[in-house]
């Protein structure tokens, strides 16, 4: 299942950390952080599963992330 980049930025505020503070919790650079949210890369499996662990804290559960396939675009059969 793909990584809803978009949710990112939300799950940041919900969990209210900035960039900066979230990039620490994850051992990584703030670019990567913004990176994620931008959608130009992904993150690891490592981090995926450490930011659910941040999500439980605050009552988000793991599927935040990923988009049910039905949300997912379709592509049209010529």
């Amino acid at each position: 299942m793909p990584f809803d980049h978009t949710t990112l930025k939300t799950f940041r505020r919900q969990v209210r950390l900035t960039q900066a503070e979230l990039a620490r919790k994850l051992q990584v650079p703030q670019s990567t952080i913004a990176r994620w949210e931008s959608g130009a890369v992904t993150p690891t499996a490592r981090h995926l599963g450490t930011l659910c662990d941040l999500g439980r804290v605050a009552a988000i559960e793991p599927s935040f992330f990923f988009p049910a396939f039905n949300r997912l675009p379709r592509k049209e059969n010529p």
